[in-house]
Parts: structure tokens; sequence; C-alpha cells
């Protein structure tokens, strides 16, 4: 009789430990849903500056209707300032003038300047309650972005600093070509170097550029080096390609952080990149969120976001657009999808720091996967504070 019963003793007690720390229960991720189901964080989450707002998949949206309700309530409740997403921060300038003056089509700008993955009506409907936003309030909200990886856009910008000043300095740079005949990854390495050679030589300021110019030009000089870094990378060493990609992005968000001094802000990014540390099978890098959790200690706080149905909007495959209508396969068992799925709420937010949750764990970036669960169990306590369960998402519609 014992030896039946000391397996499903066991099994309880690890139950019983995964659900030690009770759920808060949600409403909806509609934005416009009232937000008295999230008052109660308002303690837990009091001593934030930085709050990272994640996804399972780049194209749910119910997680990205959510972020949006939660950085409703974070502005109208707790005083943040500052939305960031993990998207190239030319696009997102304009989406910020757009806010300033309402100059710009935020439709267009998404469509032409932010990654596919999130030329999406739930990002423009984000942005549009944000121009509604600040032309009723004195306290105005920013849009900015912090990924590194589109480097022609950073090429971009930096052309068109360099024009409107008749700078010659970032020739160099801006005039590299690369032989037709040489891989991708191999165009890099000149390019590297070059982007090495002017920030040895250029000075800190410069004398016939605004300050804030000029410091904006070498954030775009820094990015152009970091992403051909990455792209180099890929070739044959994941591991590198991740750690400069996410190094560098967590050296834009403190780059923003200390242009908006003493404003709280709130980011957009997929799981991988928000967690304490990312191992999994022969992948092991340090994401962005452990740069953060160094920089800010407590004050960064991060959400996981999970799911256990539905559907969700990828691309096939390398050179197709995104389409919608992708399954989510069922929580493998064991997970810590399926953990989250026993207890049989539709949408809710859990607090991690008591809660057993170790298993398996979901995860789908730009392109659709029928092997969406991480090879290796994920102690999701120590990689995330919160994690957010919806247990039926949608596709995220394409603009």
């Amino acid at each position: 009789m014992k030896r039946i019963c000391m397996p499903l003793l066991a099994l309880l007690c690890m139950y019983t430990g995964a659900i030690a720390q009770q759920p808060y229960r949600l409403q909806s991720t509609d934005p416009v849903t009232s937000y008295a189901d999230l008052l109660p964080l308002k303690a837990s989450l009091s001593s934030a500056t930085v709050i990272g707002a994640g996804e399972g998949t780049h194209g749910s949206r119910e997680f990205f209707r959510m972020k949006h309700r939660l950085f409703r309530f974070l502005a109208e409740e707790m005083g943040y300032t500052v939305f960031a997403m993990e998207d190239s921060p030319y696009g997102a300038a304009l989406i910020q003038q757009y806010l300033e003056t309402g100059v710009g089509n935020p439709i267009a700008i998404i469509r032409e300047h932010f990654h596919k993955v999130y030329q999406v009506q739930e990002l423009a409907d984000l942005v549009y309650w944000m121009r509604k936003y600040n032309l009723a309030h004195d306290k105005k909200l920013r849009f900015t972005g912090f990924d590194c990886q589109q480097m022609h856009y950073f090429h971009q910008g930096l052309t068109e600093i360099s024009s409107r000043y008749n700078l010659h300095c970032f020739n160099p740079l801006l005039e590299y070509s690369a032989d037709t005949a040489v891989p991708f990854t191999q165009a890099m390495i000149p390019l590297i170097r070059i982007a090495d050679s002017l920030a040895l030589i250029l000075p800190q300021k410069n004398d016939s550029v605004p300050a804030e110019q000029w410091q904006l030009a070498r954030f775009y000089l820094d990015n152009i080096r970091a992403a051909s870094v990455e792209f180099l990378a890929q070739e044959g060493d994941w591991a590198k390609s991740m750690n400069t990609r996410d190094s560098m992005m967590a050296s834009n968000v403190q780059w923003i952080r200390e242009k908006y001094k003493g404003e709280k802000m709130m980011l957009w990014a997929h799981n991988s990149h928000l967690g304490n540390y990312y191992i999994d099978s022969m992948v092991v890098f340090k994401p962005m969120g452990a740069h953060l959790r160094e920089a800010y200690g407590n004050h960064y706080v991060n959400i996981a976001m999970l799911t256990g149905s539905g559907t969700y909007r990828a691309q096939a495959e390398l050179r197709s657009d995104p389409d919608s209508g992708h399954l989510i396969i069922p929580p493998l068992p064991g997970s810590v999808d399926a953990q989250l799925q026993q207890f049989k709420v539709p949408l809710f937010l859990l607090p991690l720091k008591k809660a057993n949750l170790v298993g398996r764990m979901r995860t789908v970036g730009v392109y659709a996967s029928e092997h969406q669960f991480t090879l290796l169990p994920v102690k999701l306590q120590e990689r995330f504070d919160w994690v957010l369960y919806a247990e039926n998402t949608t596709s995220a519609i394409t603009l």
C-alpha cells in the first residue's frame, strides 16, 4: 500500500508547492476594461522603475492587448511615462514625433519601419491611445525602441544626421559597400573594423553639432557595430550572437533611462530576452533581463506571458510574411504551461516568489513551429518575478 501511495504523495506535494501562491484573476485583456482587477498589483510593483512585459510568442493578440492594458494601468495609476519595445529606435522615434505633434501616420510608420512581427493592429491601437492620452495630460507619454539588429535604420539615421550637419567623419562607414560575392556574415568583418576605428578616434563632443544629436550619432554607431558582431557570430556561435544582441539592448535601455532620467519605463519584448538567465540545450547566453537585474536590482521586475491553446501569427519560413492561424499545441505533460493550466482560471497573474514551477516552457519566436517547448526544464521563479497565463489566445491582427 505504501508503494502505491508514495508516488501519489510526491505528486501531491509537488502540486501543492506549485500553488502555494494563489493567482490574481484578471477580467480581460481588453485595454478599455476597468483595471480594478489590477489595483492589487500597486503594492507589489511600488518599488519597480523598469517593468519588462514578455510574450511566449511574437504573434498572440491577447499578449499584445494585455501589454497595452498594463501600460495604461501603469501610466494612469503608477506614473509610468516611457514605453519601449523590442524594435528599432528609428521607427520608434517617428512614432514619438507623432505623439508630440500629430505628424505622421502610425499605421504607415509601423508597416514601413517596424519588424514584421509587430506590424499589427494591437500595436497601432496602443499608439493611438498614447496620442489621445498626451492631448489630455501635461505629463506626456514617450514611445521608444531598444533593439539593435535593424542595422539599415541606424545607417539611415546616421546618414540623416551627417547630411543635416555636413559631417564627413562617418563617411568610411556610410560609404562602405560589401562585395556581393562575399557571404552576408563575412561582409560584417570590414564593417566591424570601420566601426571600431571610428569609436576610437571620434571625440565625445563636436562643437558643430548639438550635443543631443552628436550623442545620437554615437548611439547609432554603437548599434551598427553590435548588429555587425551579432550577424557575424550567427555563422557558428549563436551564444555570442545572442550575448551581443542582448547586451546591446540592455545598454540601449540604460541609454533611454539616462535620456529620460527619473521616469519609469515599461518594456515590450519576448520572454527569452527579459529573463534573469537563459539556458536551453546547447545555447547559453546572458539575456537583456540579466543585465537589467544587475543594473537596477529589485527595481527591475519581469513578467512572462504564457498560453495553453489557440492560434498565433508567425512567419512560415524565412522569406514569407507572417500569417495567422498557426496552432498552439497543447501543453506538454509536466511542462510549466501544463501546471499553470491546472489552476483552471482563464486569465491570471501569478507572483512567482513562492511558486515552485519547474518544467519545459513554451517559447515561439518569429517562425511558426510544432516544436514549441524548451528542451530543458525551466525553474520559472528563477527567471521571472511574475507570469501571466491566458488559457486561450488568438492570432494578432495584421495591419
